[in-house]
């Protein structure tokens, strides 16, 4: 199945779930993070879930209606008459909507992700076998460690120091050939710095650029 990848700002966004079970559960709460605002609809809360306040649970089973105003939905459910209503209403409200391990009745599938602070890396197979995603997600885990979280705020953060100025590109491709990663995989603040003040510009360090590495936080 043909699909085109991208990543989605929910921030500020409703996003209805429906259903109680895990899976619903991971999905609301990756959409919490993402800064969603988040409703789901279940007669019951997931204890997964609890510990939200800023979620909003409806508490009784979905109504048709439910999805008004929503930028993208998930349902948990695998009753045909229910996922053939819940594509009515999403196709009519053009709400995006995923039906958990349902492929032919979703509008979008959601890849497996592997997330180091802001560096996210998402696999997919277009539906074909989300086994497999999550397995190469658990190879990547083994070599791109917890270090590419730091690693990619510092250059996230360069980037904004340098807003406007002409050589920012060739500062930030300098960084990706220096020993930047290897010197935050170990902590070594000090050549950190040595660094980023060689490539960026005197007064560039980890303390302007407000970066705290894993081990000093």
């Amino acid at each position: 199945m043909r699909t085109h990848p991208v990543f989605l700002r929910l921030e500020g966004r409703r996003c209805v779930v429906i259903g109680a079970d895990a899976p619903a559960a991971a999905k609301a709460t990756a959409c919490l993070r993402a800064g969603a605002s988040v409703t789901v609809i279940a007669p019951e809360l997931p204890t997964a879930l609890e510990t939200h306040p800023e979620l909003r649970h409806v508490a009784r089973e979905y109504r048709r209606g439910d999805l008004g105003g929503a930028f993208l939905a998930y349902a948990s459910t695998r009753d045909p008459a229910f996922i053939a209503e819940l594509r009515d209403e999403a196709g009519r409200a053009g709400v995006l909507l995923n039906v958990i391990d349902v492929p032919a009745a979703s509008t979008f599938f959601s890849p497996a992700v592997l997330e180091r602070g802001d560096l996210a890396i998402a696999i997919g197979t277009g539906g074909a076998s989300p086994a497999l995603s999550a397995r190469i997600r658990r190879e990547l885990e083994a070599r791109v460690g917890p270090e590419y979280g730091p690693y990619v705020a510092i250059l996230g953060a360069v980037r904004r120091v340098l807003e406007g100025e002409a050589g920012r590109a060739d500062v930030l491709a300098a960084l990706l050939d220096a020993p930047l990663l290897d010197l935050v995989r170990r902590g070594a603040r000090e050549d950190i710095d040595r660094v980023l003040a060689r490539v960026a510009g005197d007064g560039v360090t980890l303390q302007r650029l407000g970066v705290v590495l894993d081990a000093e936080g």
